[in-house]
């Protein structure tokens, strides 16, 4: 699909705002409703747009540990982790990596024995190492059209 500066600009707004109207962001880029939601939809069944989500402060919701876990795997185990790992509540993402670890996992849990259960369960799969996210002084959108 090619990506105008149009379809760029409908990207970073959705990035920015998911839950933008349709009118709203219209007007911001200089489209109608319908023509917005035309240009959405076709970047949606292009596979563009995976998602809307929504950023979630898991303190709030008493959820204490906030954590990335490395874990040094062989690279030919990572299927059969994936499997083990959707099974398992907390698990925010799991992606593939280089360096020291295999497989990056951003997990929450409730408290530190919970954590240290998901941990044991890790371990079983290689060498782990915890890194307790202790906040997020910058987050960043990309403007994907800065990008290309």
């Amino acid at each position: 699909m090619n990506l105008d500066n149009l379809n760029l600009s409908i990207l970073n707004e959705l990035m920015h705002n998911s839950r933008i109207t349709n009118t709203e962001l219209g007007k911001k880029i200089g489209l109608t409703s319908p023509a917005v939601a035309e240009r959405i939809k076709k970047m949606e069944e292009a596979g563009i747009i995976k998602s809307y989500s929504i950023d979630v402060d898991y303190e709030q919701l008493g959820i204490n540990e906030n954590v990335i876990i490395g874990i040094d795997i062989q690279y030919c185990n990572i299927p059969k982790f994936i499997e083990e790992v959707e099974n398992i509540n907390g698990v925010i993402s799991v992606m593939k990596s280089t360096g020291d670890f295999c497989v990056i996992v951003h997990l929450i849990a409730k408290n530190m024995s919970k954590l240290e259960e998901v941990i044991t369960k890790f371990s079983k799969h290689g060498n782990t190492s915890t890194f307790r996210i202790l906040g997020t002084p910058y987050k960043s959108v990309p403007k994907v059209k800065d990008l290309k």
